[in-house]
């Protein structure tokens, strides 16, 4: 049997809890959830040039029902109000890595009460544009790990090289665990970049319970492709969740 992800070497610490905000309380740009806005996902940094990184696509008419904070986990339960009857279940992790790299993953489940809904959902994490921005799209291989320039269908991770991020350089991963995402597309448009991580199998049929991982990471630019191949890596090796 395996352990429980919150036991597993890839967790780290807890979040603290000011007002309604979580707050990871490792060093580094501000990084929190606001739990009243929650499909907002975790905000990277302070004021309205923020970014948002593993936020939650969720349809127009979803309705915020739960939410709480225990330990290195911030959940919230969803509900659509339309014909999708859709329950979603968002648990934010923090995740450990060597400093000073931090990450963090996204559990996303989804559960209806009609015979058949449509599940299609979407992480997605958006950055402000600078100059000299550009992304990798990263896939794992026989023997370690290869990036590459061009966008392609294996590709399980985008690495985004800011220009310019809080006065310096920094450099931020998105990648979805293999088997459990249904792809990955990076656009930039109106100076903003979308990073959009698709999950799940567009049917939904009740009783059914789907569930997606995705793994956020912020770290330095220098050697920024090897501490974000590392970070794929020991994510990809966490065991499987168990659905039905």
């Amino acid at each position: 049997m395996h352990p429980p992800e919150s036991m597993l070497p890839g967790t780290a610490t807890t979040w603290t809890l000011d007002g309604r905000r979580a707050r990871d309380p490792r060093p580094g740009p501000a990084a929190t959830i606001d739990l009243d806005a929650a499909r907002e996902g975790i905000r990277l940094g302070s004021g309205p040039a923020a970014d948002m990184v593993l936020a939650l696509d969720l349809p127009p008419h979803a309705r915020l029902v739960d939410r709480w904070l225990r330990g290195c986990d911030v959940t919230v339960v969803h509900e659509s109000t339309d014909d999708r009857h859709l329950r979603t279940t968002a648990m934010w992790r923090l995740h450990s890595s060597p400093a000073p790299v931090r990450c963090w993953q996204v559990i996303v489940s989804a559960q209806t009460s009609q015979l058949e809904s449509d599940s299609t959902l979407a992480v997605t994490s958006t950055f402000r544009a600078s100059p000299g921005d550009e992304w990798l799209w990263g896939e794992r291989t026989g023997d370690g790990f290869r990036w590459r320039r061009q966008s392609h269908e294996a590709a399980t991770a985008v690495l985004l090289r800011r220009g310019a991020a809080d006065g310096g350089l920094q450099s931020v991963l998105v990648a979805g665990h293999p088997g459990e995402v249904r792809g990955l597309e990076a656009r930039g448009s109106h100076g903003l970049i979308t990073i959009a991580c698709a999950v799940f199998a567009p049917q939904l049929e009740k009783g059914v319970l789907l569930r997606s991982r995705v793994l956020a990471a912020a770290g330095p630019a220098a050697g920024d492709e090897v501490w974000a191949a590392d970070a794929v890596t020991s994510f990809a090796a966490l065991p499987p969740m168990l659905t039905t």
